[in-house]
């Protein structure tokens, strides 16, 4: 948590609001029960924005609230601890840190500059497709593209002489800013791509009954996702305009930093096994029957049997607790909404405000403003837990296919947190470099992102065709 001083507001702004919806007339057609749990959970979003706390302090605060109202039996507000998606998440947190400390990351990295870092684009691509590996592998965007990614971006902006100020435009600046919004359009390939993937697929289920498999969503993902990997760092060039084409010396830096890593190391080799068996088990389920999120449990257990990973370092990483204890209450609490009726009500309120419009307007209209909507976020976890199952269930009413409209507000998760630089962990790490003014970062962000939106909705609406989801 940051040293700045908390000030009052940032305690009373969540304590209003709470209490403004709490003692608000219920609306018709709701329960008491369900309102009050609309309170706390608008309240637990509004206290993460205004972080007075820690957001795990938040969580237990919000626990004990829904307990103690009897908004939620004892059993019902811990339910999302039992969560398989819990649990997966945190495996792949463990397969991450493998990644890290064994170096086994780095290498990719560094590998795939050497074989494509001969100009400025392919040094852009080859990061991309470094990202793209490890993915799968780890949840965590702000340890993926800010702990991997970025220190290799930042070793090549000194290797040419192009760090922020009067050369940053040799390169830097189009380097910091393609590498930034690549790591969106990679997480969004993968359930286990970006740590609110998995709630993705926990509320499509919860919410919608709509069950999402780490196969079908890459399937339905993978080519709209693909198109946006390709495309954009092409625009990126073109906006930005790097004054340096061709890098030979990045190339030469890729293969001089792998001979300086030498052999892989035991500990890489191990990991690298774990990586690959996750992946055949999470790519196989529909044929094995094997539980994804056991899967994802197994693969934890088999770093830890063969001394890949640390118990100690795993206790270490404060990111990974921090995750289990938000997701869980989260789950917990959308879940409540869910089962005490709240959402069917305000999914019922939203579609009678776009009585009229036909099916594909109604989800095209949800989709940019699900997507814009994420201006007033600093997370997309929040985000995807206030926002995820009222605007797909109001999509689906409309009548668009129910997978179809799952998969694109989960795509669309990722994409969203691209848009500035406080609304997603990688945000600061790349803004705080220093390469631009907030509102040229604002209007290239804007300009990106909204290209990958509409390439989703051409192409992907397409491909899902195609594939049979609707």
């Amino acid at each position: 948590m940051s040293n700045k001083p908390i000030k009052l507001w940032q305690y009373l702004v969540p304590i209003v609001v709470l209490l403004a919806i709490w003692f608000y007339p219920v609306p018709e057609g709701l329960k008491p029960q369900a309102w009050h749990m609309f309170a706390i959970f608008v309240a637990t979003i509004v206290g993460i924005l205004c972080a007075p706390l820690p957001s795990g302090a938040l969580m237990f605060i919000a626990l004990a609230l829904s307990i103690f109202t009897n908004t939620l039996s004892f059993k019902a507000a811990l339910s999302g601890f039992a969560s398989g998606t819990v649990w997966m998440i945190f495996s792949a947190y463990v397969l991450s840190l493998g990644f890290v400390q064994s170096g086994l990351g780095r290498r990719i990295a560094y590998k795939t500059l050497s074989l494509f870092g001969g100009s400025s684009l392919g040094i852009a691509y080859s990061l991309g497709i470094a990202d793209l590996i490890l993915a799968p592998a780890m949840p965590s965007v702000t340890a993926r593209s800010g702990g991997i990614i970025l220190p290799i971006s930042k070793s090549i902006d000194q290797v040419l002489d192009s760090e922020p100020g009067p050369k940053q435009k040799r390169l830097g600046e189009f380097l910091t800013m393609t590498c930034f919004q690549f790591t969106p359009i990679t997480g969004a390939m993968f359930m286990t791509g970006m740590a609110a993937n998995p709630l993705c697929a926990t509320l499509a289920k919860e919410g919608l009954g709509i069950e999402l498999t780490w196969v079908g969503w890459f399937w339905a993902a993978v080519v709209p996702a693909m198109i946006c990997f390709f495309v954009m760092p092409l625009l990126s060039y073109k906006i930005l305009n790097p004054e340096l084409k061709r890098t030979p010396e990045a190339k030469k830096m890729g293969r001089e930093e792998l001979k300086h890593m030498g052999p892989m190391s035991s500990q890489e080799i191990k990991v690298a096994i774990g990586f690959v068996l996750a992946l055949l088990g999470w790519g196989t389920t529909m044929w094995t029957g094997l539980n994804a999120n056991a899967i994802g449990i197994g693969l934890a257990a088999l770093l830890f049997a063969m001394g890949a990973v640390n118990w100690k370092d795993v206790l270490a990483d404060k990111a990974a607790w921090d995750t289990v204890v938000w997701f869980g209450v989260i789950i917990s609490l959308a879940t409540g909404l869910t089962s005490l009726g709240f959402i069917k009500w305000m999914s019922a309120g939203f579609a009678s405000m776009l009585t009229g419009m036909d099916w594909m307007t109604t989800f095209i209209l949800l989709g940019f403003a699900y997507i814009y909507l994420h201006y007033v976020f600093a997370t997309a976890s929040g985000h995807v837990a206030a926002m995820y199952v009222p605007f797909a269930a109001v999509a689906i009413g409309a009548g668009a296919p129910p997978l179809m409209v799952a998969v694109c507000f989960a795509i669309f998760s990722n994409f969203m947190w691209g848009i500035t630089e406080y609304a997603g962990g990688p945000g600061p790490i790349y803004f705080g470099q220093g390469f631009f003014e907030r509102p040229r970062f604002y209007k290239i962000n804007f300009v990106l992102v909204t290209a990958s939106v509409i390439i989703v909705f051409a192409v992907g609406m397409l491909w899902w065709k195609i594939i049979g989801l609707y």
